[in-house]
C-alpha cells in the first residue's frame, strides 16, 4: 500500500493458500499502487497469512468449496475502492507499469481494463516469456461485477452483462506470472485439480464453450490430443463467432491433430484460421513449422514470411513470444538451410539473434553456419558488426562457442580486440581441444563425400543432422 490517499482507490484483492515462498515478492510489486490489499485465504498452512499481514492486508479466512469464483468475490465484497485489481499470489507487476496502471485508474470512463500476462518458464521477470495473455485484471467496483465458473472463474460475463456496452480497455500493463514455472504445476498438481473441477462443471452446463475450452487445455497438458480435440471442437461448435479465444481454438486445433499426425487435418485447420484471423502470427507460423516439417518448402517460406509480415500478436490476441518475430526468423533460417540458401540463413539467424531475448544458443548456429558455408574468415568481423556485444561485453560466450568449432583465427581476432588480452595458447585449452579434435574428425569424415570441396552440398545436409542448440522447448 503506501499510497498518498486520493480517489480514485485501487483494492488489490486475492485468494491464497500456502502460496508463503511467492507472496512477499506479489506484495512488494504493488506498493504505491494499491490503496488497500484484501487476502481471501482458504486454508493455507504455511506462512502465508504472516506475511499478508505484514504488509497491512485485510485476511479473510475462506474454507475451501472448491468454488474458485465464489471465494473470489467473497473479496469483492469487503473492497472499498472505485477499482479492484486481481492478481495471484504467484504473480507481480511489473515495475515498469505502475505509472500505467495509475494513470488507468484516473480514467473513469472505463468499466474494465485487459492488462497483459507473461507466462514464464522461470520464476523472475527475466526468465524467458512463453505465452502473453490478454486479461481482464483490473475492473470497477460494482455489486453486479462478481466473478463465475467454479474454476478459471471470469468477470467479463458479468461486466457485459450488467453493462453491455461496457468501455473496456487494452492496456501494455504487464503482470509476470510464474505459477506455470518448470516445476511449480507438479507442485501444486493444478492439472488433476483442474480436471476434477471441469468435469463438475461440464455436468452442470455441457454445451458450455468456455468450458470445453478449459478442458481441451488441460488434456493438452497432459498430452492427451485425442479428448482434447473432442473439446476444442465442441467449443467450436458452442462458441459465437467473436468470442475473446476463438482464435486459441482454432490454434489449439491445428496443433491437437499434428501431435495425432493427422498432417492433412492440421493444415486444413490452418486455413480456416488464418481465414477467420488474417492478423494471428501464430497461425502462419505453425502452418510454416507444419509444411516445413512436411519437405514442402517453398509453401513453408511464405507462411513464414507471412507470419513476420504480420509481426508482433495485436494485444487482444493470446500469443507464444517469438511467433512474428525472432522464433519465426530462427525458423526460416533452417528452412533456408535445408533449400540450400546460406546467405539468406546467415541473415535469419543474425536477424534472431538480435531480437531474443536469450539468444546464446543462436550464436551458436549462426557460428555454425557462417563456418559450413566457408565464410570462417568473416566470423569476427561479422559478429563485430551486427552483433557487436558478442564482441565486447560478452566476448567471453563468443571465445568459447569458437574454441568449440575450431576457429582458430576467428578467435585470435577476438582475443586481440580485447582490453585484456588472453593468450591463444590459453585460451585453447586442453578441453576446447579435445571437442576441436572431434569436430575436425567429423568433417573429415563427411568431407570424404566430396573430392573437391570442405562443405558440399550433401556434407551441409548431413551437418544439419548433426544435434545442435535448441532456441526454445
Amino acid at each position: 500500500m503506501n499510497r498518498s490517499r486520493r480517489n480514485p482507490q485501487i483494492s488489490l484483492c486475492m485468494i491464497v493458500k500456502n502460496e508463503g515462498d511467492s507472496l512477499s515478492q506479489c506484495l512488494k510489486s504493488v506498493r504505491g499502487v494499491v490503496d488497500e490489499i484484501i487476502v481471501v485465504d482458504t486454508g493455507s498452512t504455511d506462512a502465508t497469512v504472516q506475511i499478508a499481514l505484514s504488509f497491512g492486508a485485510k485476511i479473510i479466512q475462506y474454507p475451501w468449496s472448491g468454488d474458485f469464483a465464489a471465494a473470489r468475490n467473497a473479496g469483492l465484497q469487503q473492497a472499498h475502492g472505485q477499482w479492484i485489481l486481481v492478481l495471484d499470489g504467484d504473480e507481480e507487476l511489473s515495475e515498469e507499469s505502475k505509472g500505467e496502471l495509475l494513470l488507468c485508474a484516473e480514467h473513469m470512463e472505463y468499466e474494465a481494463f485487459f492488462l497483459r500476462i507473461h507466462n514464464h518458464k522461470g520464476l523472475t521477470p527475466a526468465s524467458q516469456t512463453i505465452t502473453v495473455n490478454p486479461i481482464i485484471r483490473m475492473f470497477r467496483n460494482r455489486p453486479k461485477y462478481r466473478f463465475s465458473g467454479i474454476i478459471h472463474e471470469q468477470i467479463a460475463e458479468a461486466i457485459i452483462t450488467a453493462t453491455p456496452q461496457a468501455p473496456m480497455h487494452l492496456t501494455t500493463v504487464v503482470i509476470h506470472h510464474y505459477g506455470y514455472a518448470e516445476g511449480v504445476v507438479v507442485k501444486k498438481d493444478k492439472i488433476k485439480r483442474n480436471v476434477e473441477l471441469l468435469k463438475e462443471q461440464l455436468r452442470l452446463n455441457p454445451k458450455d464453450p468456455f468450458h470445453h475450452f478449459n478442458m481441451a487445455v488441460e488434456y493438452m497438458r497432459l498430452g492427451e490430443y485425442q479428448p482434447a480435440l473432442k473439446h476444442i471442437q465442441q467449443s467450436l461448435e458452442e462458441a459465437p463467432p467473436d468470442t475473446s479465444y476463438i482464435h486459441l481454438l482454432h490454434k489449439y486445433e491445428i496443433r491437437s491433430l499434428a501431435e495425432l499426425k493427422d498432417y492433412p487435418g492440421a493444415l486444413a485447420a490452418c486455413e480456416r484460421g488464418i481465414s477467420a484471423h488474417p492478423d494471428y502470427p501464430d497461425l502462419a507460423h505453425i502452418k510454416g513449422a507444419l509444411l516445413l516439417q512436411l519437405g514442402a518448402f517453398a509453401k513453408a517460406k511464405v507462411a513464414l514470411l507471412q507470419a513476420l509480415v504480420i509481426g508482433a500478436a495485436p494485444p487482444g490476441y493470446h500469443t507464444e513470444a517469438g511467433f512474428g518475430s525472432y522464433l519465426t526468423y530462427y525458423m526460416l533460417g533452417q528452412l533456408c538451410e535445408e533449400m540450400g540458401d546460406e546467405t539468406e540463413a546467415i541473415a535469419c539467424y543474425t536477424k534472431t539473434a538480435q531480437l531474443h531475448p536469450e539468444p546464446a544458443p543462436v550464436i551458436a548456429r549462426l557460428l555454425r553456419a557462417l563456418k559450413c558455408a566457408g565464410r570462417e574468415s568473416e566470423i569476427y568481423g561479422w559478429f563485430h558488426a551486427h552483433l557487436p556485444d558478442y564482441t565486447v561485453t560478452k566476448n567471453r560466450i563468443l571465445l568459447e562457442l569458437l574454441q568449440s568449432e575450431g576457429c582458430k583465427e576467428a578467435a585470435a581476432q577476438l582475443i586481440n580486440a580485447t582490453e585484456q588480452p588472453i593468450s591463444i595458447e590459453v585460451a585453447f585449452n586442453k578441453a576446447a581441444q579435445q571437442v576441436r579434435s572431434q569436430i575436425l574428425l567429423a568433417d573429415r569424415l563427411l568431407a570424404s563425400l566430396s573430392s573437391s570441396a570442405t562443405y558440399s552440398p550433401a556434407v551441409k545436409r548431413v551437418r544439419l543432422a548433426l544435434p545442435l542448440p535448441k532456441v526454445s522447448e
